[in-house]
């Protein structure tokens, strides 16, 4: 494993198991771990990992890892979820929205055509071959704590 893919390793391990809301705290953890790099060489770590941002009631918002895999991130702030025709309908707490609706946008979730987002209320819609279920489905492998409200 070269230095690029050991730093890269090491950003996931950190985001996957601390809450880290600033991107200055995650480049000194990277440097007090004995990586050299610099803040624009993280960033492009961060796109190329796909790291986004999700709501957290502790830290405004936190670093999150995006695959294709299942990577159970909690999706904080959401307050309800119900299905309306061939549309989801997401209520949030105030403010929420639009982090959520990007959190759901960064997993490129197939049964999804597209998310629009207001302060409190995210309007998603399926692609015609896809039913509430394969909603459900689909977002629970991406994300968990959403089972009381699916």
């Amino acid at each position: 494993m070269n230095i690029k893919e050991k730093r890269q390793h090491r950003i996931v391990d950190i985001i996957q198991h601390q809450r880290i809301s600033r991107q200055d705290k995650l480049l000194e953890q990277l440097l007090s771990d004995g990586f050299s790099l610099t803040q624009a060489t993280l960033s492009r770590d961060l796109k190329e990992l796909k790291v986004g941002k999700i709501p957290d009631s502790q830290h405004g918002s936190i670093y999150f890892v995006s695959s294709n895999s299942n990577n159970n991130y909690e999706l904080h702030g959401v307050t309800s979820i119900e299905f309306v025709r061939d549309m989801v309908l997401v209520k949030c707490l105030s403010g929420y929205a639009g982090s959520v609706a990007a959190s759901i946008d960064h997993c490129e979730i197939k049964e999804i055509a597209g998310t629009i987002a207001g302060n409190d209320t995210i309007l998603i819609i399926l692609h015609e071959e896809y039913d509430f279920n394969d909603f459900r489905d689909a977002l629970s492998n991406h994300f968990s704590g959403l089972e009381h409200l699916l």
